[in-house]
Order: structure tokens, then C-alpha cells, then sequence
């Protein structure tokens, strides 16, 4: 809704000007300026729904037990599971059948975006404004006692605005400004690990939490939830988040002046921007205390070997960056046809 034109440029004519940054071509984007028309306002309301195109489907514990024995006797071994323990009806706590991808992702997520523009002017001074908000929400699943989001998410607002103003007959002001604030949002452990764990884990290995609350964790491991051994439940919602809030700033001053006065044709041309790029992460994390139930006790309680010792207090990390550019051009041109031929 911000682009007037968008072009490309390919031979070395065209994108000489630009130097050696201009040798794989150069991509020139113009967004919208003012006219001398009476204001014009549009609004523009999106919504989306996102789902995965391809997900992998993984067999249950009994199939893939089953499948493990047989490969045992290939071998010339003994069998060493009994598959019907994970059968229907068997106790989840004991003899799990954890389908991860069912269990932490979505079927679809929502996205929105709304655009707001104004665009108008006289005579002396036109405009166009132009104002954003776009919200992306992740696949994940959000932990129902969490008292933080665990989710992957993108907040982003937009704000542009150029100005021309004809301070004289033959002096012309452009003042151009354009702002991008985004709020990002991730689960304490990286995303990727945690995909790769939900791919990686068996069925059978732990519950994601077990019957009584006890975070479960993967027997023989140190309870690590950024290796791949971790439990991906307790890696997306019992690790804690980051946010990350971001600042990206351009602004540009333009004076095109006519020096008609010298000679038919000469003009001058000088500009300035400043753009700035500014971060600032507040990463919280912990590694909570993980279990591995063993049996039950005479009552039925959960018998429990600890796999880790763990805290559920949020440590905190805070980063922060900026980059800050400023540039300078000017240009004497000239341009005047001499008897309608030659320029």
C-alpha cells in the first residue's frame, strides 16, 4: 500500500551510478508521494489463516516397539519390549504414546494486517501519510498456566509520511520520514531444537507431563532441554521466553532548486538522511526439575528417579545494539533541448 513503482535494473549503464554495490543489479522501490487533490483516506482490513502444508505422521508405541523387536530378530537378537503394554487403554504414565506434533502444535494459526493512508495536498504543500499494523501469531501451542507467552509471535507497526513543499517557484522541499517498530516473541529454547526434539523423541520414551503435574523428563539424560535428548514439552513451555523489540528509523531531507536565473535548464539538487537501527533482547530462561517414573508404589502413586535438579526461577539476560547511518548527496544538472532536438 506504500509502493508507487518498483524497478529493476540490470545493465552496467544503468547501474554504474551505484558502484561496485550496483554489480548484481539494483532494485529501485518508489513509494507513494502527495497530489493536489482534495484529501483521499482508505482503509485496508486483512485476515489470513496459515496452517502447515506438510507435517511427518509418526507411528504409535505399539507400532514402532513392534517394528524395534523385528529388527532384534533380523539381527539374531531377543526382543526386548513387550509392544501390547502400550496398547490402548494401557496406564500413559508408565507406557506412554506421546504424539508430539499433536500434542504442541496448532492445526491453523491467525494473522491480521490493517492499513490506514491519507493522501492529498494544494497547490504549495501535498502529502501522503500512510500507517500500519501487522500481527503474525505462531503455530505453537500456549501453556494453560504459563504466566508468560511461550509462543512465537510478530507485532509491527508502520509509519511513513512524505511531504513536498514549494517553498518558492523554483524551490521544492521534500521531507520524508519512515518508522518500523516490531515487538518478537520466541520460547526460551530455540525453535529449531524444539522441532528437531519433536521429531527425534520416540513415543515411548516419557509423557510430555505426567497424571500428578511432574514435568517428565528423558531417562539417562542431564535433563538439558537445549540438546536433543530434552523434552520438547518442558522445552516450549517450561523454559521461558525471549522478546525482542526492535527500532528501524529512515528519514531523508531533499532540496531541488531551479537555477533558471544562471542558465535555461541548470537546476541544483542536495540531500540528507539519517537511518537508525535499533535492538534491545530481554531473554528470561530456566531449566526446570525433571522426572522419570519408575512404577507405582502399594497406594498407586507414581514412584520417581529425579533426572535433573532444576529451578523454576527466570534468570534474566538483557542485549541491546544500534546502528546509526548518515548520508550526504548533491548534484548540479543540467538539462535543456536546444531547437526540439538534442538534449
Amino acid at each position: 500500500d506504500e509502493i508507487e513503482s518498483f524497478t529493476l535494473l540490470k545493465d552496467a549503464a544503468a547501474t554504474a551510478v551505484y558502484g561496485a554495490e550496483g554489480a548484481n543489479g539494483v532494485i529501485l522501490i518508489t513509494s507513494k508521494r502527495g497530489n493536489t487533490e482534495k484529501p483521499k483516506i482508505s482503509f485496508r482490513a486483512e485476515g489470513t489463516i496459515a496452517s502447515p502444508t506438510r507435517l511427518p505422521e509418526f507411528l504409535s508405541s505399539e507400532q514402532h516397539l513392534t517394528l524395534y523387536n523385528e529388527a532384534l530378530v533380523n539381527d539374531g537378537k531377543q526382543p526386548i519390549y513387550d509392544p501390547s503394554l502400550y496398547a490402548e487403554g494401557a496406564d500413559r504414565d508408565l507406557y506412554p504414546n506421546t504424539q508430539w506434533l499433536d500434542l504442541l502444535l496448532r492445526d491453523h494459526t491467525y494473522n491480521m494486517r490493517y492499513t490506514l493512508n491519507v493522501q492529498g495536498g494544494s497547490e504549495r504543500a501535498r502529502y501522503f501519510v500512510s500507517g500500519a499494523f501487522y500481527q503474525e501469531n505462531g503455530i505453537f501451542k500456549e501453556g494453560d498456566n504459563n504466566e508468560y507467552n511461550n509462543n512465537i509471535g510478530v507485532k509491527r507497526y508502520n509509519l511513513r509520511s512524505n511531504i513536498d513543499f514549494d517553498v518558492t517557484k523554483t524551490t521544492t522541499v521534500k521531507v520524508d520520514f519512515s518508522g518500523q517498530y516490531l515487538q518478537n516473541n520466541y520460547p526460551g529454547v530455540g525453535t529449531a531444537t524444539i522441532f528437531k526434539q519433536m521429531c527425534l523423541i520416540p513415543p515411548h520414551i516419557m509423557p510430555a507431563i505426567y497424571s500428578d503435574g511432574t514435568l517428565a523428563g528423558k531417562p539417562g539424560s542431564d535433563g538439558n532441554l537445549n540438546g536433543d535428548g530434552g523434552n520438547p514439552y518442558n522445552s516450549l513451555m517450561n523454559s521461558g521466553y525471549t522478546k525482542e523489540w526492535r527500532t528501524y528509523i529512515q528519514s531523508k531531507v531533499e532540496l531541488n532548486q531551479k537555477l533558471d536565473f544562471i542558465t535555461k535548464g541548470l537546476s541544483f539538487r542536495g540531500l540528507i538522511s539519517f537511518d537508525a537501527d535499533m535492538s534491545y533482547i530481554a531473554k528470561r530462561s530456566k531449566t526446570p526439575s525433571q522426572y522419570h517414573a519408575k512404577g507405582r508404589d502399594e497406594n498407586g502413586n507414581l514412584i520417581f528417579d529425579e533426572i535433573n535438579q532444576g529451578s523454576d526461577v527466570l534468570s534474566e539476560s538483557l542485549s541491546s545494539s544500534s546502528d546509526k547511518k548518515i548520508y550526504f548527496e548533491t548534484s548540479l544538472n543540467y538539462n535543456r533541448t536546444f531547437d526540439s532536438k538534442h538534449d
